[in-house]
């Protein structure tokens, strides 16, 4: 090799070992910057606002990096509400998710377990003490975010009490009815169903070229209710059945159905979205609603702002059942909530994010989120309690008011990762609804209606029975069983519904129909799973 060669081959071999050098002091930056930022992405809903550069929301982001002791990189995926549910559900099926997602609502995430696309939870109990302290509250907490083997795949939203835990019922759903046009034509609320019927006619005669009723979410819960069933598996005090062969579910149907026939109920109802439903509403097509959001006739009211007054009432009673009973939920003592959250599997460093999770678990975090800045939206009165500020109280709509700050509490807003509130601020933020309870209008916050208040609790004429449900842990084999069999039968049953109720199939042919749910699904091995698993809770 010449002088010149040896001298080339010895640079070449220096500037590889200098740029190997420079390579592992870029690598080391690299992972040295990694450690000190905590990076990772969330699905969420979103009602249309900032929620990370609202007030509130800066102020959480900047109280998780004080608690995380670095700096927190968040990628945000916001889906419409309105679309959340479905998007989702895209998402799942195709194994495309973010590390921490809110599961559609109601959904069965039994077969995400099953598939690995859940990182189980239970192992890491030990990084959760704001969340296991939180469950250690809640009736049968551990069972009810545990299944049968013990496993864990979701976190649960919380729930705590806004009355006190004997009295005061807290209803989610009602009925709804243009109150100014039932006065205006001294037509009384209904109590009844048939009163129902009668004031539904005599609107149709006022107003010939509209459908007076309708219902949110597609749905004739409010009939099923007024005679005592679900129309899925439930608790009926004794022990599961399904809903849809009692004998409640065809007279619901066939209620449904006279309302239609008389072209009283809106067609569209199997279709109306939330946003149709308002137009619909605030454009006087429709008058009654079976089903209805608790806060949204309020709303309604104040968004049309011109006299037109949308109240609630409760569901109106079928007397061959008794009272209606109402969709009560628990406002009485510590619970969860209906939104379940998911981690990927795939999640890189699961122990940070839970630290991460169960913080938003903690005092300070549902103050910080629900009530919003000391000082700013709230001071703590003399029961040592907080209380919003006067300016937010007693503004024509709180809500509204509150949007300009973005804590839970406001209308649109819901900060961090949306998992935690404390119920008593909804209370205290309530805005003015329009009632009528026992025949007696209010225009009252429904969650500071005297008539709701002051019934007992657990114990009235209007709680169901799956009120008091035990709490089952089905096995993943059992939850993919149940899914197995229920899931082509609610399909089924919900095409057949709706042929019911536009008379495109024929009463007479109920016990065809009822013979084909019994028959397309192995419905008393699902409700053998159901009672069983009901045994195994009772035995222990």
């Amino acid at each position: 090799m010449s002088k010149l060669a040896r001298i080339l081959v010895l640079g070449l071999a220096a500037l590889m070992i200098v740029s190997g050098c420079s390579n592992e002091s870029k690598n080391s930056a690299t992972d040295e910057e990694n450690q000190d930022v905590m990076r990772f992405s969330v699905t969420l809903p979103t009602y249309g606002v900032d929620n990370p550069n609202s007030l509130v929301g800066k102020e959480w982001h900047k109280r998780m990096e004080a608690y995380m002791g670095k700096k927190v990189e968040i990628d945000y995926n916001y889906i419409p509400s309105s679309e959340y549910d479905e998007k989702v559900k895209l998402m799942i099926a195709s194994d495309d998710l973010t590390d921490f997602f809110v599961t559609p609502l109601f959904y069965d995430t039994s077969e995400m377990a099953g598939q690995g696309q859940l990182l189980e939870l239970a192992q890491y109990t030990d990084l959760m003490p704001n969340y296991m302290n939180y469950i250690s509250k809640v009736k049968n907490g551990m069972k009810r975010v545990t299944n049968a083997d013990g496993e864990m795949y979701t976190f649960m939203e919380t729930s705590t009490p806004r009355f006190p835990e004997d009295r005061g019922m807290l209803i989610q759903n009602t009925s709804s009815y243009r109150y100014d046009v039932f006065q205006a034509n001294h037509i009384e609320i209904p109590q009844t169903l048939d009163e129902f019927y009668e004031a539904a006619k005599s609107l149709k005669k006022l107003y010939p070229d509209k459908y007076p009723v309708a219902t949110k979410w597609n749905s004739l819960r409010s009939l099923f209710s007024a005679n005592h069933i679900k129309d899925e598996i439930f608790w009926n005090g004794e022990k599961y059945v399904y809903g849809v062969l009692e004998e409640g579910f065809k007279d619901a149907l066939q209620f449904a159905n006279k309302l239609y026939a008389d072209k009283l109920l809106d067609p569209e109802y199997t279709i109306d979205t939330d946003d149709t439903l308002k137009r619909k509403a605030l454009n006087g097509d429709n008058l009654m609603w079976l089903t209805q959001w608790f806060t949204t006739p309020a709303e309604y009211t104040r968004t049309a702002n011109d006299g037109k007054i949308f109240a609630v009432s409760l569901y109106p009673d079928n007397p061959k059942y008794g009272k209606a009973w109402q969709e009560v939920v628990n406002g009485n003592t510590p619970d969860l909530g209906w939104a379940t959250y998911g981690l990927s599997s795939k999640v890189k460093n699961p122990e940070e994010l839970i630290k991460f999770i169960d913080y938003q678990y903690s005092d300070e975090m549902i103050r910080l989120i629900t009530w919003g800045i000391e000082g700013t939206t709230y001071t703590i009165g003399e029961d040592g309690l907080p209380t919003f500020v006067d300016s937010l109280k007693n503004a024509k709509d709180p809500w509204l008011e509150g949007d300009k700050y973005g804590m839970r509490a406001s209308r649109n807003h819901n900060p961090g990762l949306q998992m935690v509130s404390d119920a008593r601020a909804f209370v205290d933020f309530a805005a003015t609804d329009y009632t009528v309870f026992n025949g007696k209008y209010e225009e009252v916050p429904i969650e500071k209606s005297p008539f709701l208040t002051s019934l007992p609790m657990p114990e009235n004429e209007y709680v169901p029975s799956w009120l008091s449900e035990p709490s089952i842990q089905l096995t993943g084999d059992e939850n993919q069983r149940i899914s197995e069999i229920m899931n082509p039968v609610k399909t089924f049953v919900t095409e057949e519904q709706a042929k019911f109720v536009a008379g495109k199939s024929s009463f007479d042919d109920w016990q065809e129909f009822i013979d084909k749910v019994q028959t397309m699904g192995a419905i008393d091995e699902a409700l053998k799973i159901y009672n069983d698993a009901a045994q195994r809770v009772t035995a222990n």
